[in-house]
């Protein structure tokens, strides 16, 4: 069975609370297990400047995540739960290659053990 392992970024309306972003997150989260994917990493980029206005919004929270899936249907899934999701104003999905998957696992390993260390 082939592995898939691919990169989504989304952006969450800047209108919602800590508490909403955090309730979207898990949702989105919970959508990529029911698609059958597995969350490897999730980056929480935070609120930022949109480089142009996106339904009438000039902010964004963005969410950066690492997936793992072994179906072949799974980026068509998640991006038809963005679609319908009114949290979500933007979203983009690409493949990456395993190698990159295991160099993030190698930064984070790194990051971890310094930050234990410091």
């Amino acid at each position: 069975m082939r592995e898939y392992y691919y990169e989504t970024v989304y952006i969450l309306r800047p209108t919602l609370s800590d508490e909403e972003i955090e309730k979207a997150i898990e949702k989105v989260n919970n959508a990529v297990e029911k698609y059958n994917g597995k969350v490897l990493h999730i980056d929480k980029w935070g609120k930022k400047q949109l480089a142009y206005p996106i339904n009438d919004y000039q902010m964004g929270y963005y969410v950066l995540l690492h997936i793992y899936t072994n179906d072949r249907n799974f980026v068509k899934n998640l991006e038809n739960f963005f679609r319908i999701n009114e949290d979500v104003i933007r979203f983009l999905s690409f493949r990456i290659k395993p190698s990159e998957v295991k160099g993030l696992k190698k930064e984070e390993a790194k990051t971890d053990s310094e930050a234990n260390n410091g």
